[in-house]
C-alpha cells in the first residue's frame, strides 16, 4: 500500500520528467542580442522585412540598447525604399530615433540614426544639425560623417557633401553607407564615373542590397549606357526574381532605348507579379502611348491613377504621366470631353516644368478643336525655369 501511494504521489512529477524526456528540453525564448544576431544575418542576405521585424522585437526586449536601437533605423530606412507604399517605415524610424535622442542625447549613435531619420523624412536642416552632433561625439567614426553628407546632399550643399562623405569612406573603408553616400555625392554633381566606381564597391561589400542597384541605374542611363543599366537590374533580379521595381525599372530602361517589345514585356512581368503597383502601370502607359495603342494607354493611366487613390498617395507624390498622358490620348481619340478633367487634375499634381508644358498643350489643343472651350479659360503656361535634375535616388 505505501509504496502505491508513493507512486501515486509521484504521479506528477514522474509524468512531467517522462514528458521532457520524450520532448526534450524546453525551448529557451530568444534574448535581444540573438535576436539583433538573426536580423543582422537577414540584412546582411538582403531580406529587410525579417530583418526589421526581428531588430523591432530585440528592441523591443531591450529599448535602452542604442546599438540594436541604431541598427534598426538603418533598416528601417533602407526598407522605406521599397517604394511609395513603405513610407510608414521611414516614419517608424523618426519615431524610434526621437526616442532614442531624448533618452540618451550624448550618444554618438542616437544622434546619427536621429539624423539618418530626419533625412528620409525631408527634414535637412534638422539632420545636419544632428549628424554634426554625431561627428563631434565620435569624430572617427565613418557612418556619422556619412550622414553628415547625405544631409549636405539634402540641403544641396555639394562640395560639403562630398567632403564628409570622403572622410568617412577614409575612415572605414568596408563601410556600405559611406561608400554609397560618397557614390551620391558624386553621380548628383555629374561624376557619374566615379559614382559608379564607389557603386560597385558597395556592391561589392553587400551585393544583395537592392537599394545599391537601384541607385547605379540611373548613372548608367545617364551615360546611356543601357546595356550596363539593364545587368545592374538583372543582379537584382537573380536575388529575387519576383522583385517588381526590378522589372519595372526594365520596363523603363528598355523605353528609354527605345526598345519598345522588351519593354513592354517588362512591365506586363512586373503587373503580373503586383497588380497594384502604380509605377508598372504608369511606364506601362507610357510604352503603349508611343506604340500608338491609345485605348490600352489610357486603361494603364486609369488603373494608375485608380491605385494611388486607393493607396492614399499625397499629391506631391503622385506620378504625372498618369494624368497628362491620360488627357492626351483622350485627345488623340478626338474625346476632350474625357481629356479636359485630366488635365485640370494634373495641374493639381505637382507637375515637371515639361509636364506642365504637355498639359498646357493639350488642354489648348482642346481648345482649338472644341467650340465650347476657349483659350480664355485656360491658365497662362509659366515660364520654363532651368531647374537643376533631380537628384540620383531610390526612386
Amino acid at each position: 500500500m505505501g509504496l502505491v501511494l508513493s507512486v501515486v504521489w509521484r504521479f506528477d512529477s514522474v509524468q512531467a520528467e517522462v514528458i521532457g524526456f520524450v520532448n526534450g528540453p524546453p525551448t529557451s525564448t530568444p534574448n535581444a542580442v540573438s535576436l539583433a544576431r538573426q536580423a543582422e544575418k537577414a540584412y546582411w542576405e538582403g531580406d529587410l522585412a525579417a530583418s526589421i521585424d526581428l531588430y523591432a522585437q530585440a528592441a523591443e526586449l531591450e529599448p535602452d540598447n542604442v546599438s540594436i536601437l541604431f541598427e534598426y533605423v538603418r533598416v528601417l530606412v533602407y526598407g522605406s525604399y521599397e517604394g511609395q507604399g513603405f513610407v510608414f517605415r521611414a516614419e517608424r524610424a523618426l519615431e524610434v530615433s526621437e526616442a532614442m535622442v531624448e533618452r540618451h542625447s550624448s550618444s554618438s549613435l542616437a544622434r546619427a540614426a536621429h539624423a539618418l531619420a530626419l533625412i528620409e523624412n525631408e527634414r535637412p536642416d534638422e539632420a545636419a544639425a544632428e549628424a554634426l552632433r554625431a561627428t563631434e561625439l565620435d569624430p572617427d567614426w565613418a557612418e556619422a560623417h556619412a550622414y553628415l553628407s547625405l544631409a549636405f546632399q539634402a540641403q544641396n550643399r555639394w562640395n560639403l557633401a562630398q567632403q564628409e562623405a570622403q572622410i568617412a569612406v577614409d575612415l572605414d573603408p568596408l563601410s556600405v553607407d559611406s561608400r554609397r553616400i560618397l557614390a551620391l555625392s558624386m553621380a548628383n554633381t555629374g561624376e557619374c564615373s566615379r559614382g559608379i566606381a564607389q557603386f560597385e564597391e558597395a556592391i561589392r561589400l553587400h551585393p544583395r542590397l537592392d537599394a545599391l542597384y537601384f541607385e547605379l541605374v540611373p548613372c548608367y542611363t545617364a551615360q546611356e549606357n543601357y546595356d550596363a543599366a539593364i545587368q545592374a537590374l538583372d543582379r537584382v533580379l537573380a536575388n529575387d526574381p519576383r522583385n517588381v521595381r526590378a522589372w519595372t525599372r526594365k520596363c523603363t530602361t528598355y523605353f528609354r532605348q527605345r526598345d519598345d517589345n522588351n519593354a513592354q514585356e517588362s512591365c506586363e512581368q512586373a503587373i503580373a507579379l503586383d497588380a497594384t503597383f502604380p509605377e508598372a502601370y504608369s511606364q506601362l502607359g507610357q510604352v503603349q502611348y508611343l506604340r500608338r495603342n491609345y485605348e490600352g494607354a489610357i486603361e494603364s493611366f486609369e488603373t494608375c491613377i485608380a491605385l494611388m487613390d486607393d493607396q492614399n498617395w499625397p499629391m506631391s507624390d503622385r506620378l504625372e504621366h498618369c494624368y497628362f498622358m491620360h488627357g492626351l490620348a483622350y485627345q488623340l481619340l478626338d474625346n476632350c470631353a474625357e481629356a479636359m478633367p485630366l488635365f485640370e487634375n494634373a495641374l493639381l499634381v505637382e507637375l515637371t516644368d515639361r509636364g506642365r508644358e504637355f498639359t498646357y498643350e493639350g488642354m489648348r489643343l482642346c481648345a482649338a478643336s472644341d467650340d465650347s472651350i476657349t483659350l480664355e479659360d485656360l491658365p497662362t503656361a509659366p515660364v520654363p525655369t532651368s531647374s537643376p535634375p533631380p537628384p540620383i535616388g531610390i526612386y
